[in-house]
């Protein structure tokens, strides 16, 4: 049970429609912001195309596992990662001794201040390919080598709708967004936000509007505002009735979510966390209570678990985050969030992706839910053709 091969495989797809991300938040596409903060500090880089990077390990028992590597943008760099320096670290490794293999892969970077980015998002891909492959020699779903599952079924929030302005006209582009995912069956949907506070408060009493009192609402801001902003839009989600408040301030700053964090009773999120290191700093400063480990942003399925295990232990929750990707980050969510006790609901993806046909039993959801598989691994079938076609 040693990895004999790892390769990668950067994909690159042209969707049907703009990331809805990229509608709000991006150079190209984003909405017009209000003046401050400035736009140089405000503007992130996105991919025209839908983006990743797929792993591949075999082992001397012919078992092959998959992994995915994030990369919305720079898909090149991360396979570079992985193919000149965590491959040469892997090979040779017994799947026996995951913990190990992923501390020496971490590791190899940390006296270079590599704690997240590129680095953490390339050995999350191996990580998880190495997971599946363990899961699949002993013929056990991965939520079992994971202490078993919790649930049967992992609810999820459709991600998602961009924020309008607050004239009719804006939000009648919202109000219809909005229904067509609650006529999709969705019972809870996340609003991007982060652009204008009176265009936000507004988009998100609309959908509010839309899918009634008892439905979840979830607002990202993307790390867009400023304090007083984030205090004042906030105040106006409290009062919506939100689930959470993910990324209202940019993530560096630690003090502006623990005062943010006291002045609120909306719970504030964070998907941005890398390390058990980063998170722990946010649980000690009380400044979160949704933590979002991104399975392939955040080191894999072993620092995700360890990251959830963390949060735990403060009393705070644990969700996946899953935002554009292939079949492959779908299911490894599924995986984890099957098996974190502090898990309420899980981020789920509702554009058109061209990566689906990675798989054709990708995981999908029915009823706002997602049922846990009982396959062995990952639980879906990766068809290495059109892996190798897209990557063509």
């Amino acid at each position: 049970m040693k990895v004999q091969t790892v390769e990668t495989f950067v994909l690159n797809a042209a969707p049907e429609e703009v990331y809805w991300g990229a509608r709000t938040w991006s150079a190209d596409h984003g909405r017009p912001l209000v003046e401050y903060p400035p736009a140089a500090r405000r503007r992130y880089v996105y991919s025209d195309t839908i983006d990743t990077v797929l792993v591949k390990v075999t082992t001397s028992d012919g078992v092959t596992g998959w992994g995915e590597a994030k990369a919305p943008v720079g898909g090149r760099a991360t396979a570079a990662i992985i193919d000149d320096l965590l491959a040469p670290l892997v090979l040779g490794s017994g799947l026996v001794e995951l913990t190990a293999t992923w501390e020496r892969m971490y590791a190899g970077m940390r006296v270079r201040g590599h704690d997240s980015g590129f680095w953490l998002e390339a050995l999350a891909g191996v990580d998880i390919a190495l997971w599946d492959a363990w899961a699949r020699t002993v013929e056990r779903p991965l939520w079992a080598l994971l202490g078993g599952r919790f649930r049967d079924a992992v609810p999820v929030y459709a991600s998602g709708v961009p924020a309008g302005s607050a004239d009719d006209a804006g939000q009648e582009v919202v109000r219809a967004e909005a229904e067509r995912l609650r006529s999709r069956g969705f019972r809870a949907v996340k609003v991007a936000i982060g652009v204008s506070p009176e265009d936000d408060i507004a988009s998100v009493s609309t959908v509010r509007s839309v899918f009634g009192p008892s439905a979840s609402v979830f607002a990202d801001a993307a790390g867009q505002y400023e304090l007083p902003q984030a205090l004042r839009v906030g105040r106006a989600l409290q009062e919506l009735g939100a689930g959470f408040f993910e990324m209202p301030l940019p993530p560096e700053d630690i003090q502006g979510y623990a005062r943010l964090a006291a002045a609120l009773d909306v719970p504030l999120a964070l998907d941005s966390l890398a390390t058990r290191h980063r998170a722990l700093a946010f649980l000690r400063a009380d400044a979160l209570h949704v933590l979002q480990p991104d399975v392939c942003r955040a080191g894999g399925v072993t620092e995700t678990m360890r990251i959830a295990a963390l949060a735990d232990a403060f009393g705070a929750q644990a969700t996946p985050h899953v935002s554009i990707g292939s079949p492959i980050h779908v299911a490894a969510s599924v995986q984890c969030a099957a098996a974190m006790p502090n898990f309420a609901i899980m981020e789920y993806w509702i554009g058109s992706n061209p990566l689906a046909v990675v798989a054709a039993d990708a995981l999908t959801p029915s009823e706002s839910a997602i049922a846990v598989p009982s396959g062995p691994g990952l639980g879906i079938t990766v068809d290495e053709d059109a892996v190798r076609r897209l990557a063509s």
